[in-house]
């Protein structure tokens, strides 16, 4: 191939990048989706362990999709204790209401991973044998995962939310 050939594919090539989309990972959610998310211990002050239980059509998909459901619980709901643990608070004192009164502000932390900061994996091996299960709805997975509730506090409070901030030290 001639050298002029070259540079004129090179710069033809170049010409298309900024045309071509890279986006970003994004995340499915809704407000009103039912969520299976329990608190199983706490960790150190403001973070919460949760066992979240997941269905979607793949297994990466269901994780995904609890990563979202344990950061929304926490953060809208609250969640109730497991065995002997108790439950704690929702994040926000009005969640339904903020939500409704801000809901692309939310969409947006949710949908674009704005909210994945805030929870991370226990294990370092996606779920296998009893916690990633084929059903007929598609892959069941159960996974544990940690949940900065004092940073999502402080987030929320930051842009403006009445949270429960002063009841922290409690959970």
């Amino acid at each position: 191939m001639s050298r002029t050939l070259t540079t004129s594919l090179l710069v033809c090539l170049l010409a298309l990048v900024p045309f071509i989309g890279v986006d970003a990972k994004s995340y499915r959610f809704k407000f009103g989706d039912t969520r299976n998310v329990s608190i199983i211990r706490s960790t150190t002050p403001g973070y919460k362990m949760v066992k979240v239980i997941s269905v979607a059509g793949s297994a990466d998909k269901a994780m995904d999709d609890a990563l979202v459901d344990a950061v929304a619980q926490l953060t809208f709901f609250g969640a109730s204790g497991e065995g002997e643990m108790e439950g704690c608070p929702a994040v926000l004192v009005d969640g339904t209401a903020d939500y409704n009164a801000n809901k692309k502000f939310f969409d947006k932390f949710f949908k674009k991973g704005q909210f994945a900061s805030y929870v991370k994996q226990v294990n370092s091996r996606f779920p296998s044998g009893e916690d990633n299960v084929a059903t007929p709805e598609g892959r069941r997975i159960t996974v544990k995962l940690i949940v900065d509730w004092k940073g999502l506090t402080a987030y929320f409070k930051s842009a403006g939310f009445n949270t429960n901030a002063g009841r922290l030290a409690d959970y």
